[in-house]
């Protein structure tokens, strides 16, 4: 005949919990998870931030450059002028999101426009 174990006997702890090498692993606490996410959307912000910057340079720049080689064609220049007019408007879609974000991390609660606190705790 089959007997059944009549007493469970719980798992003893394997420990405080998860944590990992980088620096966006340590999950032991809720407050950990949440200063994690917060500096993790804050290198995020931060870099797309500086690749948007440098991408506005570039394209202002070629702009500028097919300007100078259009040598008086109106086509050319019209083209060159609608470049740097993109690149401009890319630059102030990127400042309006920067404030947006950082209404949303006031909201939330999280210190998302700060990416030096990832470098420096």
């Amino acid at each position: 005949m089959l007997t059944f174990i009549k007493q469970v006997i719980a798992a003893e702890p394997l420990g405080t919990g998860l944590v990992g090498t980088g620096p966006f692993q340590d999950v032991t606490t809720e407050t950990a998870v949440r200063d994690q996410t917060g500096f993790f959307l804050s290198a995020l912000v931060g870099t797309i931030t500086v690749v948007g910057g440098l991408a506005f340079v570039i394209y202002f720049f070629l702009g500028a450059l097919k300007w100078i080689t259009a040598g008086g064609d109106k086509g050319k220049t019209a083209d060159a002028q609608s470049s740097m007019t993109q690149a401009a408007i890319g630059l102030i879609a990127l400042v309006a999101s920067y404030f947006v974000v950082g209404i949303v991390g006031g909201v939330l609660g999280l210190d998302i426009l700060n990416p030096l606190s990832t470098l420096i705790p």
